[in-house]
């Protein structure tokens, strides 16, 4: 039977009129909760039980064994803190992409991190080539990057003028040269030295550089300076030049395969001049060089044999059964500089997030306590340790200030 007239409502149609209104006012009711809790943040929070942070390594080119170890350092960061209880009342979760140590690669990798996985924050790999290329991408997709790169073109658009997104845990280029150069003259009392480099590694370019600016400026002579490919996997044309060149000492700045690769193939050619490199002669350079670990210098972060190396090296070695690289280290202590910036902004709010990272003081880590310089977005630690190589052992000679 319908109800047709409101002015003699059966009894069953005023029945049914009095339901419809109850079930319309709760809809009315729902959906002005759900506004409340829209406005209010509440309905976001209680939805993303979750912090994602991303990561950007070479998981499988020439650089892989830098960028499984870095991972590896940052994942064991993540751990510790999701024990403790995570950040800002949610558990991490790391989100990571292998760049394959294609700029182009890591480019998309970071757009994806921020589009799709909505990640708050990246920890970026020991590769200038591509930091440098994503620092002015992050001026428009504003989402920090924590990262190692020594060249300060990564961290700074111009002196004094920082790119507001990328920060640097390590030293730089200058450090590192101009350091071994100082230390190589003035304690080994050398005066004649070559260099070889890829010259398309913007690290490896810019540690040369000081290398040679350091030597030429205190007297010395560079009689030789041979540069290469990143594809190249035979040096002895460069290095029989540099032979002939009769030089005391050889620096080789480079990544960790092809510098074991240029140190592999003199040794071979009787080159048994003093080496000098920087921190990629870190472990595990001596098992790629065998017979060749011998006469070998570089400048490094930190002694192997302080007491934060030592626990750490056994901890990651239980773990992973596998010995961590100086980009374990850094992983590590890039998260940790994140996260307690996080914790101090008390909000994954990218300008809030940047300057809590700006006034990152005295935090510890396994390297350093790390202090940002607010102007260059990089740590104002540098405590070089001069590292000998010797019959196939690491030595620490001990810290070393030019």
């Amino acid at each position: 039977m319908l109800c047709e007239s409101r002015n003699r409502l059966p009894a069953h149609c005023k029945k049914r009129e009095g339901v419809d209104w109850i079930v319309k006012k709760l809809v009315f009711a729902s959906l002005v909760l759900v506004i409340v809790l829209s406005l209010s943040g509440i309905g976001t929070i209680a939805a993303s039980k979750t912090i994602v942070i991303g990561t950007i390594q070479d998981l499988s080119a020439t650089n892989a064994l830098w960028g499984q170890s870095q991972k590896r350092g940052i994942e064991m960061a993540v751990e510790d803190y999701n024990k403790k209880g995570g950040l800002l009342g949610r558990q991490i979760v790391l989100k990571s992409y292998d760049f394959k140590l294609n700029v182009q690669e890591g480019i998309n990798a970071y757009k994806r991190l921020v589009s799709e996985d909505k990640a708050e924050l990246v920890l970026g790999p020991p590769i200038s080539n591509l930091l440098l290329a994503l620092a002015p991408i992050t001026e428009t997709m504003k989402v920090p990057i924590v990262g190692e790169a020594s060249d300060t073109r990564a961290t700074s658009q111009r002196p004094g003028k920082p790119w507001t997104y990328m920060f640097a845990s390590q030293p730089t280029c200058e450090d590192y040269g101009a350091t071994m150069a100082a230390y190589a003259m003035n304690e080994l009392k050398m005066k004649k030295f070559a260099v070889i480099y890829n010259k398309g590694n913007a690290w490896a370019s810019q540690i040369a550089g000081a290398f040679v600016s350091y030597v030429i400026a205190n007297g010395g002579d560079m009689v030789a300076q041979e540069t290469f490919n990143w594809t190249d996997t035979d040096f002895r044309a460069q290095l029989t030049n540099i032979k002939n060149r009769t030089p005391e000492g050889m620096f080789v700045p480079e990544y960790l395969m092809q510098a074991s690769q240029i140190t592999k193939q003199a040794r071979e050619l009787g080159m048994n001049m003093t080496i000098l490199g920087p921190n990629s002669f870190t472990p595990p350079m001596v098992e790629l060089i065998g017979a060749a670990a011998n006469n070998i210098y570089f400048v490094n972060n930190c002694a192997f044999d302080a007491p934060k190396a030592i626990e750490f090296t056994k901890r990651f070695q239980a773990k992973f059964n596998d010995a961590p690289t100086v980009n374990a280290f850094f992983g590590y202590d890039n998260a940790v500089i994140a996260f307690e910036a996080i914790k101090r902004a008390k909000t994954t709010d990218p300008a809030k997030l940047v300057k809590a990272l700006e006034e990152t003081k005295n935090v510890e880590g396994l390297i350093y306590n790390y202090t940002f310089n607010p102007t260059t977005h990089r740590t104002v630690e540098f405590i070089p340790t001069i590292i000998k190589i010797e019959n196939g052992k690491y030595i620490t000679v001990g810290p070393y200030q030019r």
